[in-house]
């Protein structure tokens, strides 16, 4: 279970008119909760907290204001503990080229405290699982962008997490590799975790999320199932209620 209550976070960056810095809220007041079970879409434009509000939830990030619980554990109070239980999927978290994807796997099995025979299995579950069994021993310097965004996915599962964070895993990927990590998704919620994903894919929001939130600079919006969030703008689809979002706020 994910409980978030009234998330805040702020940045200094530096500010392109002048010399000095300013401030940006990046997540204004987020609350939301995720059952076990269920998959929660978090849908908005780039710039809009998404990956902030992912990053304290797994524990990157540490909130100004808020609480964040990982399956009853305060994230702040226990940080360690709350972190054990998360499995996380960045944007931008690459693969060791030279190694082969058992090889890496091995290795981040260690850092997570894992019995070597046990991560090595769970390793080759989660290759199989994901078609990669037959590149296990295979140097990723010449793997597609889709085989490393699988490992990449088997290294966030290794440790068998309660609470998954994925921030937009199909991006990029061609069809049938984005199925294969659907397929993942909807296996992992029938196993009873609680997940999170970040996409601009309304088709595959509409397909597997059980609830979906909108953030629009740092404000949550929604926090509906995808056909009651619809029905409440009077449209059709999820990119209507997104531009219907943008409109009102634009200034």
């Amino acid at each position: 279970m994910i409980q978030l209550t009234d998330l805040h976070k702020t940045f200094l960056v530096k500010d392109r008119k002048g010399r000095g810095q300013r401030r940006v809220e990046a997540v204004r007041g987020v609350s939301l909760r995720v059952a076990p079970g269920e998959i929660y879409g978090l849908l908005g434009p780039n710039g809009a907290g998404k990956s902030t509000t992912l990053r304290m939830i797994a524990g990157l990030l540490h909130p100004d204001q808020g609480r964040v619980e990982v399956c009853g554990v305060d994230a702040a109070r226990h940080p360690e503990q709350a972190r054990a239980m998360v499995g996380y999927l960045a944007t931008d978290l690459g693969v060791y080229l030279r190694f082969t994807p058992r090889e890496l796997l091995r290795m981040f099995g260690a850092f997570q405290g894992l019995e070597a025979r046990a991560a090595d299995q769970r390793g080759m579950e989660l290759l199989t699982q994901l078609g990669l069994a037959d590149f296990a021993e295979v140097r990723m310097e010449g793997f597609s962008s889709g085989q490393r965004q699988k490992v990449s996915i088997a290294r966030a599962l290794l440790h068998d997490p309660r609470v998954v964070v994925f921030d937009e895993p199909t991006t990029g990927l061609d069809v049938l590799t984005a199925k294969t990590v659907l397929d993942l998704l909807r296996a992992m919620r029938a196993e009873g975790r609680s997940i999170v994903v970040s996409t601009h894919v309304m088709p595959m929001v509409e397909s597997i999320c059980d609830r979906v939130g909108i953030l629009f600079d740092g404000v949550l919006h929604g926090d509906a199932a995808p056909g009651a969030l619809c029905r409440s703008w009077g449209v059709a689809s999820l990119d209507e209620v997104f531009f219907r979002l943008a409109e009102e706020a634009r200034p």
